[in-house]
């Protein structure tokens, strides 16, 4: 999965990421906070215990008091990819779970690349599997072989597990949630949720084409991959049109939420490539900028 010509394409996405950024590299997102970097930021009067290093003594000059120079503070991205592991992710004509933590690895790479807190989070029920603090390229074989490891397993649970991850992360950015947010306890509310901690959310939506029109039937018994629970059906062409319009009304159901709460949203079908598919969402959710 993760062999010589996956590593060209993440060293190109790694370029075009740069153009796409503009030279938005390490240390060039502003923070509110007040801080040493080049930028002047403001003045203030100098109070006792203050850093005398920082008086400007030209002020001083023609004022004759002291007062201070401020700098606005730079600091790197803190990029979180959360990869959905749970059991309805090995499907697909193409494996969705395979391809997701492919697109994991892309975005991870790039934000790795620019020296930034890169982090990868695998959940089913809850955050099971972690590999984080990840700067440069340095790490990037660990990374491969924690999620080539990685096995799908039990059933989606949004809310519970971003509710661990806001319990063990405390810093705020940018999360990136890779699933095929098949959740019956609701996407939207555990989405609101992360939102609602001040991170930055963006979704990639995973989907199969066998799964959005499947190719089925007649008389089958359908299983559900994440509970074993099943159940009998014969599946005549109305009744295929309307899961297929159900299928669509909960994607797009899910993508019209996001956009009414400022939530990034891509649809990642697995038979378009990878790196098209990040390209994609770098350029119109300037993702890792």
């Amino acid at each position: 999965m993760f062999d010589v010509e996956f590593l060209r394409k993440l060293e190109y996405l790694d370029v075009v990421a740069r153009k796409i950024l503009a030279g938005r590299i390490r240390a060039d997102r502003l923070s509110s906070r007040r801080g040493t970097s080049v930028e002047f930021e403001d003045f203030r009067q100098y109070a006792v215990g203050d850093d005398l290093r920082y008086v400007d003594w030209n002020v001083f000059g023609r004022l004759e008091e002291f007062f201070l120079k401020l700098y606005r503070e730079e600091e790197n991205l803190h990029l979180t990819v959360l990869l959905d592991q749970s059991a309805s992710m090995r499907f697909g004509t193409i494996d969705k779970f395979d391809y997701a933590r492919q697109v994991a690895a892309a975005i991870a790479y790039i934000g790795m690349s620019n020296l930034d807190d890169a982090n990868v989070h695998a959940f089913g029920p809850d955050v099971v599997k972690s590999m984080g603090r990840m700067r440069g390229k340095g790490k990037v074989r660990q990374m491969f072989d924690f999620l080539t490891a990685l096995e799908p397993g039990g059933e989606t649970d949004l809310k519970r597990s971003f509710r661990r991850f806001i319990g063990e992360e405390r810093r705020r950015g940018v999360v990136v949630v890779v699933s095929d947010l098949y959740d019956v306890d609701g996407v939207m509310p555990a989405l609101r949720y992360l939102k609602s901690r001040r991170h930055e959310i963006y979704v990639v939506h995973v989907t199969d084409r066998s799964e959005a029109e499947p190719a089925l039937r007649g008389d089958l018994r359908l299983v559900d991959g994440e509970t074993g629970a099943w159940r009998d059906l014969t599946i005549t062409d109305a009744l295929r049109k309307k899961y297929v319009d159900a299928f669509e009304s909960h994607a797009r159901g899910v993508e019209q939420f996001c956009r009414q709460k400022e939530i990034g949203y891509a649809r990642a079908w697995t038979h378009v490539t990878f790196d098209e598919l990040v390209l994609r969402i770098l350029k119109r959710g300037g993702l890792v900028a």
